[in-house]
């Protein structure tokens, strides 16, 4: 369980832009900050702080108090559903297969335009301010 919590503090420590960030972060001594790292241990009282001033989750930094109950498997999960679902003439495996595809997609537009969104906001910027590039050949 240490290893979990070590890679945790790590992880702050990183996201903070190392030691004396993530000290300077809490308003604590960056001394504090290394001895929670030798420790493996960040204090309870710390953690949520933490997790607002770096991102990481609590449970990856105190697995021990913020540990997240085990989740079925989506098969698991799903049995209720794929009986009734059958039971009314539906094809569950066509639906999930459908849904996923089109979760997968919305889901890899969306990172594709959060990346490319300063780029998207330049071009639209010059368009606005010249036009459309060889507008007076258009048909439309």
């Amino acid at each position: 369980m240490a290893q979990d919590q070590t890679s945790g503090i790590d992880e702050a420590i990183r996201a903070a832009g190392g030691v004396e960030g993530l000290g300077d972060a809490l308003g604590c001594a960056h001394s504090s900050v290394v001895r929670w790292r030798q420790r493996g241990r960040v204090p309870a009282d710390r953690v949520v702080a933490i997790e607002s001033a770096t991102g990481v989750p609590r449970d990856r930094l105190r697995p021990d108090l913020y540990a997240q109950p085990a989740r079925p498997g989506m098969a698991e999960a799903q049995a209720p559903f794929v009986a009734e679902a059958r039971s009314l003439g539906l094809d569950p495996e066509r639906i999930a297969e459908a849904a996923l595809r089109t979760a997968v997609s919305d889901e890899k537009a969306r990172r594709w335009a959060e990346e490319n969104r300063e780029a998207i906001a330049a071009h639209n910027a010059w368009v606005e301010e010249h036009g459309v590039i060889l507008a007076k050949y258009r048909m439309f």
